[in-house]
């Protein structure tokens, strides 16, 4: 990622709201139950889902002249035949629509690897996908979303909406699977690098969309049986362990390998919702593809739902509606380089839809082995607490981003405007929530986290869960020191929970979270360039300062909540 240095702040967007925190006990800035209008969690637990489309609807298509997969104004065309794609003499064609014949491009540009990713066509569809909790006064909404990421901002445009079309809602949580093959609502993959990728039409449909979910999820909620259960996806594969899924691209090579699920029933059995976490890169579908997709997350909730057939076996979904969230997918966690054998034996390691389906046909099969053998919770208790702080930004480049307006959304110590000061950081107010549900406690983070902070695994020779892996590559030319490495607790410890969740991306997307002692800069053009060996990360992270305070302001919330 390239970003273009700006002069100034963009005005005309929403200020984030810092807290104010009592000095003598501190306390979360919100909780419930307690909290005026979530008094008590008292009486059954109502759970309500709603799956809607969020496919852009209107985009013009190109042909990529000189095939490197980005368009070049100069040298690729594109067809300015409006936003259904048809121009005179095609089949179907009846009339000019919108954009057609305007000489504008109409582009969604696909966020995640390299600016210049124009969408030339929609594969499967993108899903927003709303479990709504209720207990007593208790009003809780999780919305996993297929998309690279989405600003606390503009979850508080959401918010903003909700109070008023559902003012019983308490809370919030937006999170977003990370698919790499996705619109940009963030601003940072456009035509050039340096211009935002938004799209004011898409953005605007998409908070419609958003708020509608919510609210449908709220009118369908219903009196439901919880159950959960756990699996080790490392053992689906003896041969290949975890590497049959996935591949840590970075030193030291630590796999949280456990599928979290939890299964929802109404009083005849019938499934309501199925709610899956775990880790992975959704991007199966390398930067050369130009199709809108949700990766192998589509393959997996079909079979979750429906079911999966292979030549010689069928194995039977469950039905209702399966809810996606990441986990900790930093470090790199990732499909990539990774050869899937699925269920029918059939092994598939090109980045092609076949190998996207085949993936998400393995975590089907992982996560409805985990349904057959869930434990019902005895009336599982609702309760949440929300933190909002302030964090610094010392990349060079995020600060551009957010100089130049590419990032749609105010620092919290500047004025809209005001040019940046060398000697004053920029900071940007962010969130984590802790909710409980049952026996399942989910910590949110509000970007990448690289899974050796929640879980630790540094001591675990055996941890790649496979013998092509080794913790620590032999070639690394810059290594990481493990005898330096934090001890524990690391935070799934202190989560406190028989369950133990990371919802990774958060109500936030600020980049990745390395661990200190292994956080290095390059010498020349440190965030422009990456240090020698396994320092991506570094360059698409807010800086070295942030994390820390991110993962105090976790110990101490989880600390409240465990008290």
């Amino acid at each position: 990622m390239w970003f273009w240095l700006g002069l100034a702040c963009s005005g005309n967007k929403e200020q984030d709201s810092a807290t104010v925190k009592d000095t003598d006990v501190w306390r979360p800035m919100q909780v419930c139950p307690g909290d005026e209008g979530c008094e008590s969690a008292i009486g059954s637990l109502q759970v309500g889902v709603s799956a809607k489309v969020i496919t852009p609807t209107c985009f013009e298509q190109w042909e990529d002249v000189d095939e490197n997969n980005r368009y070049t104004s100069s040298t690729d065309i594109f067809l300015d035949c409006g936003c259904d794609q048809l121009c005179p003499g095609d089949e179907g064609y009846n009339a000019p629509d919108e954009g057609e014949g305007d000489g504008l491009f109409e582009a969604i540009w696909l966020a995640g690897y390299n600016s210049a990713r124009a969408a030339n066509f929609v594969h499967d569809d993108i899903w927003a996908r709303t479990l709504f909790f209720q207990q007593g006064d208790v009003d809780v909404a999780l919305v996993s979303v297929d998309l690279v990421g989405f600003f606390r901002s503009d979850v508080e445009v959401v918010r903003e909406r909700l109070a008023t079309e559902l003012p019983e809602l308490d809370h919030l949580i937006i999170t977003s699977t990370h698919v790499h093959s996705g619109p940009d609502v963030m601003g940072q993959w456009g035509r050039i690098p340096g211009t935002t990728g938004l799209n004011a039409k898409y953005q605007a449909e998409l908070y419609d969309t958003l708020v509608e979910g919510v609210v449908e999820a709220w009118n369908n909620k219903q009196s439901a049986i919880m159950s959960v259960s756990s699996v080790d996806s490392s053992l689906y594969s003896v041969e290949k362990g975890s590497r049959n899924i996935i591949h840590d691209h970075r030193d030291p090579k630590i796999i949280d390998p456990d599928v979290g699920v939890a299964h929802f029933t109404n009083e005849t059995g019938d499934t309501i919702a199925t709610l899956v976490n775990f880790g992975n890169h959704p991007e199966v579908l390398t930067s050369s593809s130009l199709g809108i997709t949700s990766d192998f997350v589509d393959s997996m909730r079909r079979g979750v739902e429906n079911g999966i057939t292979y030549p010689t076996q069928t194995i039977e979904g469950v039905g209702g509606v399966c809810v996606y969230v990441s986990a900790a997918v930093g470090g790199m966690m990732s499909p990539l380089q990774v050869e899937v054998t699925d269920g029918s034996g059939n092994s598939y390691r090109s980045n092609t839809f076949e190998k996207s389906d085949a993936l998400g046909n393995v975590m089907a099969e992982l996560t409805l082995q985990a349904i057959s053998e869930t434990t019902v919770v005895e009336e599982p208790n609702i309760a949440f607490a929300v933190q909002s702080f302030e964090v610094p930004i010392e990349n060079i480049l995020f600060q551009a981003a957010f100089q130049s307006g590419m990032f749609n959304r105010s620092l919290a110590n500047y004025e809209d405007g005001e040019t940046l000061d060398p000697n004053k950081t920029p900071l940007v107010t962010t969130e984590i929530s802790t909710l409980d549900l049952g026996n399942i406690r989910m910590q949110t983070v509000p970007g990448e986290l690289l899974p050796e902070l929640a879980i630790g695994g540094y001591d675990d020779p055996a941890q790649p869960h496979t013998d092509l892996e080794t913790i620590i590559s032999e070639d690394n030319p810059n290594p990481p020191d493990l005898s330096q490495a934090p001890e524990g607790p690391y935070i799934k410890e202190r989560m406190g929970k028989e369950y133990n969740w990371i919802i990774g991306l958060g109500n936030d997307e600020l980049g990745y979270f390395v661990p200190s002692y292994n956080y290095k800069l390059a010498e020349a053009g440190p965030y422009l360039n990456q240090a020698e060996g396994d320092h991506y990360e570094e360059t698409n992270s807010l800086g070295p300062s942030a994390y820390p305070v991110i993962e105090e302001e976790v110990h101490r919330l989880l600390e409240w909540m465990n008290q």
